[in-house]
């Protein structure tokens, strides 16, 4: 994951260099691809459900352009949500993510598209006049306080599960393994230490082993270890050491199970050997979004 930066800053816009950050590349790349599967969609798919509670696929479209209005400067939609939607909704950046929603759904289809495409090409010139320093200023962002780079590069994943989300709901395929994808699956790498420390409890000298095998050059394909010594980190993978759990994913139960869309069974898309119990715990603590 490229996130190296100089230590002297600039105060040119980045992208006129052609030196623009891979978070900024790539979340641009990606709101390409989205614009393309967006822009082959019949009517009729715009509203088939998706793995997320109570959100259609055009739902989803207005929650990606919604965060992408907020930062853009535009205050969220003043909104009194009703008691249904707490079934799902339950923290604030989900109440911020629904009144985007519930606002976008008076809108026309083609309305809600040009106003993807609208805020997308807006966001695209603010990216591009940031200079070096802008992107490394400290910012509030899902993961944290972080340099509004490391924000892009969150930005970049969850358009990419977002992509997938309408992929999957609609019957297509999904090239997870793409330059984006390859990028963007980073940010489940990083979580899984918590998921295996924190919330699965693993102890103290356990080492968990993750593999993802793609069904094509298309797919993703990892391999690493996560270890814990008084805390879980990542290790290289060490065919030597002893495991007590190994867990192999296909590709989309990997990224479906750790963005909470589906709970990974052993034998359905995943298989366990080791601690069954602990592998059992992990599989269930998998969901690290909000």
């Amino acid at each position: 994951m490229d996130t190296e930066s100089s230590d002297a800053t600039t105060t040119e816009p980045a992208e006129s260099t052609g030196q623009a950050p891979a978070e900024v590349r790539h979340l641009i790349q990606q709101w390409k691809r989205l614009d393309e599967l967006l822009a082959g969609l019949r009517r009729d798919d715009w509203s088939a459900s998706t793995a997320l509670p109570g959100w259609s696929v055009r739902d989803v479209v207005a929650h990606i352009a919604g965060t992408e209005h907020m930062l853009a400067g535009e205050p969220v939609p003043d909104i009194e949500l009703s008691p249904a939607v707490r079934e799902y909704v339950r923290n604030p950046i989900g109440e911020l993510n629904e009144k985007f929603v519930q606002e976008a759904r008076s809108l026309a289809v083609e309305d809600a598209f040009a106003d993807f495409r609208e805020v997308v090409a807006e966001r695209t010139g603010q990216l591009a006049e940031m200079t070096d320093e802008d992107l490394e200023a400290e910012t509030e962002s899902p993961v944290g306080r972080v340099p509004f780079r490391r924000f892009m590069g969150v930005r970049v994943f969850d358009c990419w599960v977002h992509e997938d989300d309408i992929r999957h709901a609609l019957g297509m395929q999904h090239h997870l393994g793409s330059g984006v994808g390859r990028f963007a699956v980073e940010e489940i790498v990083r979580a899984l230490p918590r998921i295996v420390g924190k919330n699965a409890g693993a102890p103290d000298g356990s080492r968990i082993r993750f593999r993802v095998k793609g069904d094509s050059d298309t797919d993703l394909s990892l391999a690493t270890d996560v270890l814990v010594a008084g805390r879980a980190g990542l290790v290289d993978v060490d065919d030597s050491a002893r495991i007590t759990v190994e867990l192999v994913f296909d590709t989309p139960t990997f990224v479906r199970a750790a963005t909470g869309r589906v709970t990974a069974e052993p034998g359905n898309g995943v298989e366990l050997s080791g601690d069954e119990d602990l592998g059992r715990k992990i599989l269930e603590s998998m969901a690290f979004t909000i």
